[in-house]
C-alpha cells in the first residue's frame, strides 16, 4: 500500500473509478484483470464510511426469494476471500430477538422463509437459553436465528481487496480531489483533477454520499447523506466464540462480539443536513441508550466499559439499497454506485460484478435490481428510512 500518494497520475485509461472506498476497489477488483483501471481517491484509501463500518455480513436477512443469488454470491466470495493476506471472514449466527408475545408469529415467520431460500429458524426461550447462555432472554420470547451470515474488520478487508486489486493491475492514486467528470456531445471522455484530466472511455463515480451533489450537473441521484455511530464495549465477562451477532427490533441497534470477547453496538442512524460538520465521535445520547439496552439482552451488560466509538456518513436511498447503473438520463460512459445504506462492506462482492457486467456492457451475471429507473421521483428529498428502526414484522 505505500507510495499510492505518490503514484503517477496517468493520462489514459479504459476505466476511472473516483472513489477509493470499498465499493470503488471492488469494483476495480472486479475490472483489472479486462482493463485498464485507474481508482482516484481524494483522501486515504477506505478511511471514510468504508472503515466506519461494523463489518456485518448479513445478507441472508436482507435478500431472499428470486434475489436469493445475491446473497449466495457475496457470502461465496467472502469464504473464498478468507485467508487472502489479513483478511478474515468469521461466520456467526445472527439473532433477532423476538418481543414478548410475538412467539407464535416469529415462528411461523420463520417457517415461511424457507421457501424464501433463506436459512433461518425460531428458537423458543429456553432453546435459545441453552444455545446462547449469554443472551439475557427474560424480556423476549425467544430468537429467530439466520445462519449464513458472519463479520469482519472493514477497513482490513478493503486495504486486503485494494492490494489484490493492484496485483491484477489496477492502479490506485490517493490524496487527489476530483473536480469533475468530463463530457463532450453527451459521452463521458474522463475527469478532470487537481493533478491534471485522465481521459477514459468509462468513469465509474463511487465516492459514497457525495455521489449525487459530485454528478449534480449529468444527473439528479435520491441520495442523502445520513449519519451513523458504533461503540465498542468490553464485558467484565468477556464473550466467547459461541456468542451471536443480532438486533432488537424497534430500537435502533444491531450488536456483534469482537474476536478479542467485546462487543460491538452500532446503529442510531439519522439523516444528516451538515454532514460536513457532524461530529466523528459517538453521542452521549447514542451512549445512554445502549447502556439502558445492554442489560435487557447480555447476562452481565451492566458491567461494560466503553472501549472506543465513533459515528460515520454514509448514502441512502428512498428504499434502503444501492444503485448501480449506468442511468439513461446520464452521459455514455458514465456508471454510478452510490447509496449503500450502511451495507457497503457487505455489498462490495455484489456492487463490484454489477459495475464490472455494465462497464464491459455483458450479460448481467446477477439479479440487476439496483436500477435508477425504479425510482418514480430521482429527488434527493425524500423521508430518510433507518435499516437500523425496523419493528418486529413477521408477515407470513
Amino acid at each position: 500500500m505505500a507510495g499510492r500518494a505518490d503514484a503517477a497520475l496517468p493520462s489514459n485509461v479504459d476505466v476511472v473509478i473516483v472513489g477509493g472506498g470499498v465499493i470503488g476497489i471492488a469494483a476495480a477488483y472486479e475490472l483489472a484483470p479486462e482493463r485498464d483501471v485507474l481508482v482516484v481517491e481524494r483522501g486515504t484509501l477506505a478511511l471514510e464510511a468504508s472503515a466506519l463500518a461494523a463489518g456485518e455480513v448479513t445478507l441472508s436477512t436482507t435478500f431472499t426469494g428470486t434475489d436469493a443469488p445475491l446473497a449466495e454470491h457475496a457470502l461465496a466470495f467472502f469464504r473464498s476471500f478468507d485467508g487472502t493476506g489479513e483478511f478474515h471472514f468469521e461466520e456467526r449466527a445472527s439473532v433477532e430477538l423476538v418481543p414478548e408475545g410475538q412467539g407464535e408469529n416469529a415462528a411461523a415467520y420463520a417457517e415461511s422463509l424457507a421457501d424464501r431460500n433463506v436459512n433461518a429458524h425460531y428458537l423458543d426461550r429456553e432453546t435459545a437459553r441453552e444455545r446462547y447462555p449469554r443472551l439475557d432472554l427474560s424480556s423476549f420470547d425467544g430468537g429467530l436465528q439466520y445462519d449464513d451470515t458472519g463479520f469482519l474488520d472493514p477497513y482490513t478487508f478493503a486495504t486486503t481487496l485494494a492490494d489484490s486489486a493492484e496485483a491484477r493491475g489496477a492502479t490506485i492514486v490517493t490524496e487527489t480531489p476530483v473536480s469533475d467528470v468530463l463530457v463532450d456531445d453527451g459521452t463521458v471522455t474522463g475527469i478532470e483533477t487537481a493533478a491534471g484530466s485522465v481521459a477514459a472511455e468509462t468513469v465509474v463515480v463511487a465516492a459514497g454520499w457525495r455521489t449525487g451533489e459530485f454528478l449534480a450537473d449529468h444527473v439528479e441521484l435520491p441520495v442523502r447523506p445520513y449519519r451513523t455511530q458504533c461503540l465498542v464495549l468490553e464485558p467484565d465477562d468477556p464473550v466467547d466464540d459461541s456468542f451471536p451477532m443480532g438486533w432488537l427490533p424497534g430500537e435502533h441497534v444491531y450488536f456483534r462480539p469482537e474476536l478479542n470477547g467485546d462487543i460491538l453496538v452500532g446503529g442510531w442512524s439519522f439523516a444528516c443536513d451538515d454532514p460536513a460538520a457532524a461530529s466523528s465521535q459517538a453521542d452521549e445520547d447514542f451512549k445512554h441508550h445502549v447502556a439502558g439496552l445492554l442489560p435487557r439482552f447480555l447476562e452481565g451488560g451492566d458491567h461494560a466499559g466503553v472501549v472506543n466509538g465513533w459515528a460515520g456518513i454514509d448514502g441512502a436511498t428512498p428504499d434502503t439499497f444501492p444503485i448501480i447503473d449506468a442511468p439513461d438520463p446520464a452521459p455514455d460512459g458514465l456508471v454510478v454506485a452510490t447509496g449503500f445504506n450502511g451495507r457497503g462492506v457487505m455489498l462490495a462482492p455484489i456492487a463490484g460484478t454489477l459495475v464490472r457486467d455494465i462497464a464491459l456492457d455483458t450479460e448481467p451475471s446477477l439479479p440487476d435490481r439496483f436500477r435508477l429507473e425504479r425510482f418514480d421521483s430521482t429527488s434527493p428529498d425524500f423521508e430518510f428510512h433507518s435499516i437500523s428502526a425496523g419493528d418486529a414484522t413477521y408477515e407470513v
